[in-house]
């Protein structure tokens, strides 16, 4: 009987963590606009990501060519796409809450959560992976490497 119970509860579990598909989805909730309109930041979280940079790096690149198209880009001077994971911290749902003065929330206390930053500046692209909220040096070096 109790390994019957075991079993249904592993089984359960698979079933609500294996199967989730990935999803980006955008937080329509933050400023994109700055820098007097010369620069554009926009936001999205990854629902289940993939593990690896590469999975990574291909489902990232594919969404910003359907999502930026070039026409866009060249109206501004800076542009940047944030890719966080989903978490508790940076839901899909994420609002920046003001609650007084020595308690608010800004997406910008978030970067433990992002993933990968996608900048266009003066019509190079730069692709920046993160980890635990810095700049990913390992990954970051064999980037380099393969674009050489």
């Amino acid at each position: 009987m109790k390994a019957k119970l075991v079993i249904s509860f592993i089984f359960c579990l698979s079933v609500l963590y294996c199967d989730r598909k990935t999803e980006i989805i955008r937080m329509e909730n933050l400023a994109e606009i700055y820098n007097n309109g010369k620069g554009k930041a926009v936001y999205f979280v990854i629902a289940n990501p993939p593990d690896n940079r590469d999975s990574l790096l291909s489902l990232v690149s594919k969404h910003f060519k359907a999502f930026a198209p070039n026409d866009t880009i060249e109206k501004y001077y800076h542009y940047h796409h944030f890719y966080f994971k989903e978490t508790r911290f940076t839901p899909r749902d994420y609002k920046e809450e003001w609650k007084g003065y020595f308690n608010h929330d800004y997406i910008d206390n978030h970067y433990e959560d992002l993933l990968i930053d996608i900048y266009i500046y003066s019509k190079s692209k730069i692709f920046t992976f993160y980890k635990n909220g810095k700049i990913n040096e390992e990954i970051e070096q064999k980037w380099k490497e393969e674009q050489e």
